[in-house]
């Protein structure tokens, strides 16, 4: 498959009609360049792993620049994401890594990848903690770069599931 997407950019990420089990039906939404936008309600886990490729729709489709997300692309697109996931576990045998949520924000951050794709942690973050990783966020959307996070909205733009 050919994708035409620039390694540098990506424009918008788009919902249409997404189904995922009895959890997520028919969900639309549009991600635009430089906007953050949290998710609320049941769902946001399974939705954002769907959009970063780790577990398939039922229905729908995702699309990211205009570019439909299947399981042959994902590995493509995720070269333009940065992912936060809930929980972070490593296997045994292997070197570690940050496990501090808000380090592992600011490595996504540092990436310079243009989409963010922020879970919100298994354990509640401390109000510090909170106010260092929205700053963080913000100031990647002020770059032109996109977010989609489960964390408290940090604006008024948020999708209900």
């Amino acid at each position: 498959m050919n994708y035409l997407l620039p390694l540098h950019q990506i424009m918008m990420l788009e919902l249409h009609n997404v189904t995922i089990g009895e959890i997520i039906k028919g969900l639309s939404a549009t991600l635009d360049e430089g906007q953050l936008i949290g998710l609320q309600g049941r769902g946001k886990t399974t939705l954002l792993r769907a959009i970063v490729g780790l577990i398939p729709i039922d229905g729908g489709h995702i699309c990211i620049d205009g570019e439909v997300l299947t399981p042959e692309s994902a590995p493509y697109f995720r070269r333009y994401m940065a992912y936060v996931p809930q929980r972070l576990s490593v296997p045994e045998g292997y070197d570690k890594v940050p496990t501090d949520y808000v380090e592992l924000v600011r490595r996504a951050v540092d990436s310079g990848k243009q989409l963010l794709v922020v879970d919100e942690p298994a354990e509640a973050l401390s109000e510090e903690k909170q106010l260092a990783v929205g700053r963080m966020l913000i100031e990647v959307v002020q770059q032109g770069r996109s977010v989609l996070t489960v964390l408290n909205p940090l604006n008024d733009n948020y999708i209900q599931l």
